[in-house]
């Protein structure tokens, strides 16, 4: 009789010893759990008067979302040559958008790549802090 019921008792019994033990292993390990940089979006208008804004100041290890914007009546483009990131050649009304992460702190120039325009006005600054 003792034996049934021993029997009876010995799946459950079986089940609560691996979830006992599977709670101290989970405890046991750290969990390690990343935490994403920071995502930083900013847009940029090319106009007339150039970059707009010409000045963008960013944390270190941010994700940096740039949305470059022609609203000049020439083709432009967004050139950071020290990071090698540039967009496309943009027509009049056209937009890209760069992403990259900012690894290095420091101050990077950004121009218009396109010829004549770096000395009228189409460059600006991204300041990684």
């Amino acid at each position: 009789m003792h034996f049934r019921r021993f029997k009876q008792l010995g799946y459950p019994f079986l089940a609560l010893v691996m979830i006992t033990g599977l709670l101290v292993m989970h405890h046991s390990i750290q969990v390690h759990t990343y935490f994403p940089a920071a995502t930083r979006t900013q847009t940029v208008t090319i106009s007339s008067a150039g970059f707009l804004p010409n000045r963008i100041t960013v944390r270190e290890g941010d994700l940096i979302s740039l949305m470059i914007v022609n609203t000049d009546l020439k083709p432009h483009n967004l050139a950071i040559h020290e990071l090698k990131i540039a967009s496309s050649e943009l027509k009049p009304s056209q937009s890209a958008l760069l992403q990259f992460s900012a690894r290095k702190k420091g101050s990077y120039a950004f121009v218009s790549d396109t010829p004549g325009y770096p000395e009228t006005g189409f460059q600006g600054m991204l300041i990684i802090q």
